[in-house]
């Protein structure tokens, strides 16, 4: 089975704007492009990831793919649920079978848990399965077989409106609640709650971001 994974990426002059009272404009571009850089590391790690997906309006982002060997789509920012569309078309015309939305802003993403949801969905001919945000807002991991299967609604309570879309056309659905995957950076708060962990110390004193 071929699965593919779908990094939506915002342009990184409004990356992180949630952090822009305590970081700067440089300090969340390179916070948002180590994000990046860690998740794609791990996603290459996977054994059931076949292709890594890259959807953004950023030239920066670009390069960066280019440079790895990634495959990009290029946006126009108007947000995620517009680039996970052009994903899914991308996915839909190479015959990809599944795709995993995993945003850049998971510090604890694992190659170990995203083979995990891969395992899992071996057991279904359809299915999605979704890990939540701790806060049981937002969505971290979508995994949708086939890709498209539901349209997405990020930045909408979108938790419980994936749940929603998938429970109308009677597939099967897991929810996961894996705690490595459930912590996404988006807030003060979430960045203050790395700082006594001693590899993310360093991580963001390298990234001045202490």
């Amino acid at each position: 089975m071929k699965i593919a994974a779908v990094i939506p990426m915002k342009c990184l002059h409004s990356a992180k704007s949630r952090l822009s009272n305590i970081l700067t404009a440089k300090q969340r571009k390179n916070l948002a492009m180590y994000l990046l850089d860690a998740t794609i590391k791990e996603l290459k790690k996977s054994d059931f990831i076949s292709e890594i997906v890259i959807v953004s309006s950023d030239e920066a982002v670009k390069h960066y793919s280019c440079l790895n060997n990634i495959k990009f789509i290029k946006d126009w920012d108007e947000g995620v649920n517009k680039a996970v569309m052009l994903a899914d078309k991308y996915c839909i015309n190479n015959d990809i079978n599944a795709n995993i939305v995993i945003p850049p802003d998971l510090p604890f993403v694992s190659a170990k848990e995203i083979d995990k949801i891969c395992i899992i969905s071996n057991k279904y001919h359809k299915c999605i399965i979704i890990c939540p945000s701790k806060r049981l807002d937002g969505t971290n991991i979508l995994f949708r077989k086939p890709p498209g299967v539901i349209k997405t609604h990020y930045d909408n309570n979108s938790y419980m409106n994936h749940l929603k879309e998938a429970s109308k056309i009677k597939i099967p659905i897991e929810s996961l609640d894996i705690v490595k995957l459930m912590f996404d950076l988006d807030t003060e708060d979430d960045l203050l709650e790395l700082f006594p962990l001693q590899n993310w110390n360093s991580v963001l004193e390298s990234n001045d971001l202490k």
